[in-house]
């Protein structure tokens, strides 16, 4: 008997075990509402532009387009690119003080673009013209909070 327990003992001890928890907000991308732009081949992450109508402001500024990041069916990341306007330079430090008001950790400055990590949420915030912006002059705020703007509508 002493042995079978021992054995047991062994056996448990070289278990693990795991549970998946999907912290974003549930969504199932269809066709006529978002575009796959790609999916990542290091994450899995499925990447998607909305194309509905956007009628939402962030900081004063109108979002031109929103991007999402998707895993297993839930929301990973979100872009948002919001048009500036014709008198910004960068990032208009009222975006800057707005968005750092919200957070207990200041945003970090580096090769232009703002930013901080807080337990399991980065933030980003940049004025930039690539393919993420869709080659067009943005601010783009990213953030791996896992909420959208697009379930509020």
């Amino acid at each position: 008997m002493r042995g079978s327990i021992l054995t047991l003992f062994i056996i448990l001890s070289h278990c693990s075990f795991a549970q998946r928890f999907d912290l974003g907000d549930p969504i199932d991308p269809s066709p006529k509402e978002f575009k796959l732009l790609g999916i990542s081949s290091e994450t899995g992450v499925k990447s998607y532009k909305y194309l509905g109508a956007i009628y939402g402001y962030m900081f004063g500024r109108r979002i031109g387009d929103i991007i999402i990041g998707v895993k297993s069916g839930h929301i990973a990341t979100t872009v948002y690119n919001m048009i500036p306007e014709s008198s910004d330079i960068g990032v208009p430090t009222e975006i800057i003080d707005g968005i750092q008001g919200s957070l207990p950790f200041p945003l970090a400055y580096r090769n232009g673009v703002y930013g901080v990590n807080i337990d399991n949420t980065s933030i980003s915030i940049s004025r930039t013209n690539n393919a993420l912006t869709f080659n067009k002059d943005r601010i783009m705020y990213f953030s791996s909070v896992k909420r959208s703007l697009l379930l509020n509508k």
